[in-house]
């Protein structure tokens, strides 16, 4: 058994640094957690909890929070560690809640709870953790249902990340079958946002929504536009490129609707991806007759 005099000397150990953004000291807690049957470690770290600070703090929660999901699938515990108003600590358990709850559907339906309460925190950091939570336990097959209201809001949040998460969890419940459509206003508007991971987000959401069977027609005047952008990064423009190809694909209907949007700007053929882009529009053309 470890000494109480052992996990402080341990606990002064773990330290943030800022340079790359990690934690040390970590291991130790972690190895001892994995064989805690008697609970000694995770008593000693709840009552030290609310004496840490920042990412101190946050670290310590991670591990605590990793520890209820899965070791000990204690929804109780989980829920006591979460219920603070320590924003930095709320954040923490939910980056450690994405795993598989397994069979423990009582535990999948708490965590499910737990973030979609988040998904209204003031806190930006909690939101975008919240959607991250969301799209795992989707993932997962857990019932996400009463998400999508609140993911259509967070399309038009003031932090730009909340927004990317936002539009990354949409296009994985997209891909997990539920309907989506009414989220397509929200994209097309986050399309055509100053921020240029924002606008990426955007048409990658709505190329996974055309892949899932929904019709973005709504949007390809966003994702033309996108593709005249002269940004040197153009991960956005492969995006739009790829959801407007897909949606030409499905109809002749579809097909005449990307190329009439296409006329309406001028696109830079002597760009690689706008060239590519091009011909292989042609060759749809081509298929289309």
């Amino acid at each position: 058994m470890t000494t109480s005099a052992e996990l402080e000397r341990l606990l002064s150990l773990v330290k943030f640094d800022p340079r790359l953004s990690s934690t040390d000291g970590l291991d130790a807690f972690q190895d001892l957690l994995d064989g805690d049957e008697q609970t000694q470690t995770v008593q000693f770290l709840l009552r030290k909890l609310p004496t840490l600070e920042g990412q101190r703090a946050g670290s310590i929660a991670f591990l605590l929070a990793n520890y209820y999901s899965r070791s000990a699938s204690d929804l109780n515990g989980l829920r006591k560690l979460f219920a603070t108003d320590d924003a930095e600590i709320k954040e923490s358990v939910l980056s450690a809640l994405s795993g598989n709850p397994g069979s423990n559907l009582k535990l999948g339906a708490g965590i499910v709870e737990m973030a979609l309460e988040s998904m209204h925190h003031p806190a930006p950091g909690v939101r975008e953790q919240a959607c991250w939570v969301i799209q795992n336990q989707s993932a997962w097959k857990m019932d996400v249902t009463g998400a999508l209201e609140p993911l259509q809001s967070l399309l038009s949040d003031e932090s730009r990340k909340v927004r990317r998460q936002a539009a990354n969890a949409i296009g994985n419940l997209a891909k997990d079958k539920y309907d989506m459509s009414a989220h397509i206003a929200g994209l097309r508007q986050n399309a055509r946002h100053t921020d240029i991971y924002v606008k990426e987000a955007a048409a990658g959401t709505l190329w996974q929504l055309s892949r899932s069977k929904h019709d973005i027609g709504a949007a390809v005047p966003e994702l033309v536009q996108l593709l005249t952008d002269k940004d040197d990064y153009d991960l956005h423009a492969k995006n739009a490129a790829g959801a407007l190809l897909h949606h030409a694909k499905k109809s002749e209907t579809n097909l005449n609707q990307v190329r009439q949007a296409i006329k309406q700007v001028r696109l830079n053929s002597k760009r690689k991806e706008i060239a590519r882009f091009l011909d292989q529009l042609a060759e749809v053309n081509s298929e289309g007759g």
